[in-house]
């Protein structure tokens, strides 16, 4: 049976040590040319290098639910529950706020960078299994990885691969909510660029789309 796509749970793009918005006058900009109402709050995250707390700005678009969490060592601007059916539309909104919040910004226009798009989604499996069995018996059992009187029970997962344009895709799986008794899956998948030139709106509606045919390509071979 084809997979059934419950959700999308959320699509984004991470620059790392990119600091957008950082400037009242570049977030005025930014709100006046998306004509948008802002939410704007401060807080503390973990930072990416070594764990310890960095100062963080959350910038709240509600109606396209899209946040943009900015920090010193990032910038994530994500896309919350884009339509399973033709994500499309949400791809391109959630390209044109990444794009106005770096063209409003004062950056280097030859900047190079290192970024990454995510989604997250949550699909259904029909096996009759629960999803940490059927998780397990694709990613694992035919690689014998047990001893010889060891049964599978189940598994979660992670697997990166790198592409013949050099790029790499990380995939993780593991049941929803890490609940065993739902047949549900979680799967998110990571498309990391390393020291490219910034996105513009098209390259990142583009490579979202691209993220997300990878991703169905993934839950049907896995299925």
């Amino acid at each position: 049976m084809p997979v059934t796509v419950h959700e999308i749970v959320r699509a984004n793009l991470v620059l790392v040590g990119v600091v957008l918005l950082n400037a009242p006058d570049e977030t005025e900009r930014f709100r006046t040319a998306l004509d948008a109402d802002l939410r704007e709050e401060l807080g503390l995250t973990a930072n990416l290098a070594g764990g310890l707390p960095e100062p963080t700005r959350t910038v709240a678009m509600n109606r396209d639910r899209i946040t943009l969490t900015l920090s010193p060592s990032r910038t994530s601007i994500d896309k919350e529950y884009p339509s399973p059916e033709d994500p499309t539309a949400d791809f391109a909104r959630l390209a044109e706020v990444a794009h106005c919040a770096m063209a409003n910004t004062g950056l280097d226009p030859n900047q190079k960078a290192t970024f990454g798009y995510n989604l997250e989604a949550v699909f259904n499996q029909d096996s009759g299994q629960p999803t940490l069995h059927y998780l397990g018996n694709r990613l694992f059992d035919a690689q014998s990885l047990g001893e010889a009187d060891w049964s599978l029970i189940g598994g979660t997962g992670q697997i990166i691969f790198a592409d013949s344009h050099n790029r790499q895709w990380t995939i993780t799986t593991r049941p929803r909510s890490n609940d065993d008794r739902d047949h549900r899956a979680f799967l998110a998948l990571n498309l990391h660029l390393t020291d490219q030139s910034l996105p513009s709106a098209e390259g990142i509606q583009t490579s979202l789309a691209e993220v997300w045919e990878k991703a169905k390509a993934f839950m049907e071979r896995l299925n």
